[in-house]
């Protein structure tokens, strides 16, 4: 289990943040018991109230239930609970990246196509900066980094189409996003986003909305087939 112990000031929010990525990337189960408070305030090397305080949030969020006598219990999301309850529904099922994928080809190939009619200079020039970290990352085979930037820039196009519900429900889903994003390029390693990146960017540029669509649709099939294999 990969827990970092915290020595920062804002201890409460980094607690919360490192449990909530947890229940994200499936570390429990939906019904499984978590650590109890001490186990938990011994690993983070907090206090037991502050590890209180970040159950009590991801309880309110419907991510966890507390059980009087029990402990704390991975809750199973279901429709109709709240927006941030909903958001880690896909990483609690199996062949949960396959769903972020077909999420991604839905939103993203339509996005590509609007930011290729909408973008700014300014936004492409940003685009291509992004691209350059992009670079700079793989070359220091920091993929960590790499797997932010690619994020980075896959918001970037969603920014361009001006669409703020594009926007927002990316920003919604960030984390689950961030979590397969990682999962990818530890998979398919760097080449194959700095090829499809370059050549979205270049359709972008020319303001070819069919080319963007197909290029944005063929990158994240291609992701797919990692996980075929």
């Amino acid at each position: 289990m990969a827990i970092t112990p915290i020595e920062r000031t804002n201890v409460g929010k980094i607690v919360f943040e490192q449990l909530q990525d947890m229940l994200i990337r499936g570390e429990w189960k939906p019904g499984e018991k978590i650590p109890s408070e001490n186990e938990l305030a011994e690993m983070f090397h907090v206090s037991r109230m502050t590890v209180r305080q970040a159950l009590q949030k991801l309880a309110a969020l419907k991510l966890i239930e507390t059980r009087l006598g029990e402990g704390s219990f991975v809750r199973k999301a279901e429709v109709g609970d709240s927006v941030n309850a909903l958001v880690p529904m896909l990483y609690l099922d199996q062949g949960s990246n396959l769903q972020v994928f077909e999420f991604r080809e839905i939103i993203e190939s339509e996005a590509a196509g609007l930011a290729a009619e909408r973008a700014t200079e300014e936004e492409i020039a940003s685009l291509e900066n992004i691209l350059g970290e992009m670079h700079a990352s793989r070359d220091m085979k920091d993929y960590y980094q790499f797997a932010v930037k690619d994020l980075e820039y896959h918001f970037k196009v969603s920014q361009m189409t001006k669409n703020n519900l594009l926007i927002q429900t990316n920003l919604i889903l960030k984390r689950v996003l961030m979590a397969s994003m990682e999962d990818v390029v530890s998979k398919m390693g760097c080449e194959p986003a700095m090829y499809y990146h370059a050549m979205i960017l270049e359709s972008i540029k020319k303001k070819d909305k069919e080319r963007a669509m197909e290029l944005m649709r063929t990158h994240i099939r291609t992701n797919v087939g990692y996980y075929d294999e």
